[in-house]
């Protein structure tokens, strides 16, 4: 009878065997999730680097630098920067015109910790302004004219403004009702008036007329505005420069129309003046707001578009406009346009003003895109 062989130390074998294998399966797992919260936490990176990479697509259009991207020269660019209101991520890159309408976006984010990094581009197209302008001076109100003034709709380039569009005359006043005008002095039977025709009537003229542009209304138009004035006197008006740079945060810099190829020439601020304002003297362009009454004199000078929410009034020596003027006079008070005032229909000042104030919008199709 065959004896059994010794097996004093499988017992040892198969106990180190299996920790082996259970250790092997232990480590594999502890890899395995190890590995799992590393991709979850790129994962979670690059989403914060999107997202980043998304606010500050978002945040270059929604803040749209009109006064400086508007007069950018085609292949001229500029920097941006910011970061998530959270922190969770950072962004920069730069704004660059590729034509007279289009730009493109190009922004890298990268998460909070900088291990993530995501690349995006977007396509914007200036978004025109339409202003319905058929008149050097268009109001509902009663409206006096006298003096030396003049009202003149035949289109004027500004003196040194090149790139002008062909001439467009335009009616020199237009208003509901002929019996809304009166005409004295030097101006009696609207002498001083001058157009495609003088004086023209409309008797459709309401608050849509002066307050609803195209997609865009008087409070869009106000939010958009590059300075906010309380109302009051301003005397002084002027360009101001830092060395020879445009010092646009002077609130008396409000471009500089008589020197179109200073740093200033190209600043056409939107200027909002919360109520009534009275303006002495010195010049500036753009589009000027004002919520109240609006009052001129001192050889005042302004080029571009100019909307008053009551009424308009020119004393002494007056003031001079060159571009439109709308004066809606909703509480039907009298406007009063005497000295030697100057209305004087500018189409080259009007779509110069208008294209530099245009906000950004995305392109419809094919908006963005994801760059490596």
């Amino acid at each position: 009878m065959r004896r059994t062989a010794n097996e004093r130390g499988m017992a040892l074998f198969v106990a180190v065997l299996g920790l082996v294998v259970a250790g092997s399966l232990i480590s594999a797992f502890v890899v395995l999730a190890v590995l799992e919260h590393r991709m979850a936490s790129n994962t979670r990176r690059v989403g914060q680097a999107f997202s980043a990479a998304e606010h500050g697509l978002s945040q270059t259009v929604g803040n749209w630098n009109s006064a400086t991207w508007n007069a950018m020269a085609v292949n001229g660019s500029a920097a941006v920067s910011g970061s998530t209101p959270g922190g969770t991520g950072s962004y920069a890159g730069s704004v660059q015109r590729l034509n007279s309408e289009l730009f493109l976006i190009d922004i890298t984010a990268v998460d909070g910790a900088g291990g993530a990094r995501q690349h995006l581009g977007a396509f914007v197209k200036l978004r025109p302004i339409s202003m319905d302008i058929r008149a050097a001076l268009t109001t509902r109100g009663q409206t006096r004219v006298g003096g030396s003034a003049q009202i003149d709709g035949m289109d004027q380039d500004p003196t040194g403004w090149a790139g002008c569009p062909p001439d467009s005359s335009v009616a020199g006043i237009i208003l509901p009702a002929a019996g809304n005008l009166t005409t004295i002095g030097a101006c009696s039977g609207a002498s001083c008036i001058a157009g495609t025709p003088p004086v023209d009537t409309d008797p459709s003229i309401n608050d849509s007329t002066f307050f609803d542009y195209g997609d865009l209304d008087w409070a869009t138009l106000v939010s958009m505005a590059t300075r906010v004035l309380p109302p009051g006197t301003y005397t002084g008006v002027q360009p101001s420069f830092n060395g020879a740079q445009c010092n646009t945060s002077d609130i008396l810099n409000w471009g500089d129309p008589l020197n179109p190829t200073s740093d200033c020439g190209d600043y056409f601020p939107i200027t909002y003046i919360s109520g009534d304002a009275a303006i002495n003297g010195n010049y500036g362009q753009g589009i000027l707001l004002v919520e109240g009454d609006l009052s001129v004199q001192g050889g005042f000078q302004f080029f571009g578009i100019v909307i008053v929410r009551q009424s308009l009034k020119t004393t002494g020596t007056g003031g001079h406009f060159n571009g439109a003027v709308m004066a809606a006079n909703v509480d039907l008070d009298q406007n009063t346009v005497l000295g030697n005032a100057l209305v004087r229909y500018s189409q080259c000042a009007t779509q110069r003003v208008l294209n530099s104030a245009a906000p950004g919008a995305l392109l419809r199709s094919r908006a963005w895109f994801q760059a490596y």
